[in-house]
């Protein structure tokens, strides 16, 4: 096969075609031939870099056939022969875009050569363009092949992970419920030691995770300081009764010390246990004070834990109002004051005032699961008890879980003005 490139010429003329076959068979592979109908048959069946055609024949013009030849293949050159007299007629096949070029007769061979060279090159070129786009319609196609290939397996591997995911996730969910289930057996076991049944450990708890998270904590901290609050009262059980029953203020000095001892002891517990260890020096240090008056390391200010500063906060604030430090109950205004007159002493007084604007703002409410104490005044409808509500005589009025109404609210701020006293109510 030649490596030449192909070239048809027509014209009606015998010497023409001879002659032009010699100007060009060194370069290219001619092929002539004197009838433009043959020529189209000839083109139907071989493609061409050039076609060079005389402008008048018989049955069919140059013009004609150069026509038929973009019809078959627009990319083959098209170039006329034409005389002075068939002016007319090549411009209106060069306006209809159906020849490539024109050479009038007589022609030097030199310009003819070059224009049928450079026609060559322009085809040439328009097949490199056809390969190329070819190849990049090929490689497209195999790139959108390995793609759906790719998206297929990517959508399996999907799948497979959002599965492997929900399984990973029902995992952790009973690891959870399990974790908070020994957690609330442990809290039972305190309670049922210490003889605490007023609901206080969940409250302070509840509390603790509730100041954490409005004071913008992490949610791993937010999550210790819901820990330290069920857990803050583990190392009572290894004290005796006298000291745990007892209200505060009926101990000595060095009982009250004893005492707070059960933070230490509390700590060293939760050191042993894996899970919990990270929760045992926000327990240690809940007895510090704000100026470095407390218990056990005499830390001040900043330097106290966080958590800790929480659980001292929440847990003084609760035990004034069940009576575990005075042994006489408090209405939450009074333990309020009660504490911000220690407050730069005892407690870290932004904490402070944090937890009980969201105590009087109504904000704690927001979350349903949280037990609340609140006096009569402050009682709304919707509200349920959480606990035993107890007259005077501590005979049981209102049994836990009651929805508070108006009659009722209307009935408790009777019985106080009758028998001058106060009510406090934990209710969510």
């Amino acid at each position: 096969m030649s490596d030449k490139l192909p070239i048809l010429i027509v014209d009606d003329e015998t010497e023409v075609l001879n002659a032009l076959k010699r100007l060009f068979r060194k370069e290219l592979d001619v092929t002539v031939c004197d009838k433009p109908l043959e020529a189209v048959e000839i083109l139907k069946e071989q493609e061409f870099a050039v076609i060079i055609s005389d402008m008048k024949m018989p049955l069919m013009t140059g013009a004609e056939l150069l026509a038929h030849a973009f019809t078959i293949n627009p990319n083959t050159a098209r170039i006329l022969l034409t005389g002075y007299s068939d002016i007319d007629s090549t411009a209106l096949a060069i306006n209809e875009g159906k020849i490539s070029n024109y050479v009038s007769k007589p022609w030097r061979n030199e310009d003819l050569k070059e224009i049928v060279m450079q026609a060559c090159d322009q085809y040439q070129l328009k097949q490199s363009v056809i390969r190329l786009q070819n190849e990049l319609e090929e490689k497209n196609k195999q790139l959108q092949n390995y793609n759906d290939e790719l998206e297929s397996k990517v959508q399996a591997r999907t799948t497979s992970l959002s599965q492997l995911t929900d399984k990973l996730k029902n995992v952790n969910q009973k690891q959870r419920r399990l974790f908070h289930d020994v957690i609330e057996m442990i809290n039972l076991i305190i309670e049922d030691t210490t003889g605490s049944d007023d609901g206080h450990i969940k409250r302070v708890a509840s509390h603790c995770r509730l100041v954490a998270k409005h004071l913008g904590l992490e949610k791993p901290l937010v999550t210790q300081a819901y820990l330290s609050g069920l857990m803050h009262e583990i190392g009572k059980v290894s004290l005796p009764d006298e000291l745990v029953k007892c209200s505060e203020n009926e101990l000595t000095k060095d009982q009250l010390i004893a005492k707070q001892q059960n933070a230490i002891k509390g700590a060293e517990i939760l050191q042993k246990l894996p899970n919990l260890q990270i929760i045992a020096k926000g327990i240690l240090h809940q007895y510090e004070h704000y100026n470095g008056t407390g218990l056990p390391g005499h830390l001040i200010a900043d330097n106290i834990p966080t958590i800790s500063r929480i659980l001292s906060i929440v847990n003084d604030y609760d035990k004034l109002l069940i009576g575990r430090i005075t042994g006489e109950k408090m209405q939450q205004d009074q333990a309020m004051q009660t504490m911000r007159t220690l407050a730069t002493e005892f407690y870290d007084p932004h904490i402070l005032e944090v937890y009980f604007d969201l105590l009087t703002s109504g904000k704690v409410f927001e979350n349903h699961d949280i037990d609340v104490c609140v006096g009569v005044s402050c009682l709304e409808s919707g509200m349920h008890l959480t606990q035993d509500l107890l007259n005077k005589q501590g005979a049981i009025i209102l049994t836990a879980g009651t929805e508070i109404t108006p009659s009722i609210i209307e009935k408790l701020q009777k019985y106080q003005k009758d028998w001058n006293y106060i009510f406090n109510v934990f209710v969510h």
